[in-house]
């Protein structure tokens, strides 16, 4: 019977950890887009733009105010999401039928 409990504990820590994770992507999403668009805005030192999302009262995910090293973090995630997208963009552009192994011309012997 205690196994079965455990069980079930394990079963609710993966979900929970996995909600864990939706939430801050979609926190990383808009809390990444106001910090983008006060750096296209000309506000680049992330003291500054944590003074500013503070004041405004945007909420900082786990943590009561916002710190320059959580703007850090928030810019440093986001520029790594566009990297691996924009690699992967590249490579899929990259790889043509004609350029495939199984789309080319058998070998003459």
């Amino acid at each position: 019977m205690a196994w079965a409990s455990i069980d079930g504990m394990q079963a609710a820590d993966k979900a929970s950890r996995a909600l864990d994770r939706a939430l801050l992507a979609i926190f990383l999403e808009a809390a990444g887009a106001l910090i983008d668009q006060l750096v296209d805005a000309g506000i680049s030192d992330p003291a500054d733009i944590a003074r500013r999302l503070n004041r405004r009262g945007f909420p900082c995910f786990g943590r009561p105010r916002w710190g320059a090293g959580t703007v850090s973090m928030v810019r440093r995630r986001r520029a790594i999401e566009r990297g691996v997208d924009e690699a992967l963009s590249r490579q899929e552009s990259a790889c043509s039928p004609s350029d495939s192994v199984l789309g080319s011309a058998p070998a003459s012997i």
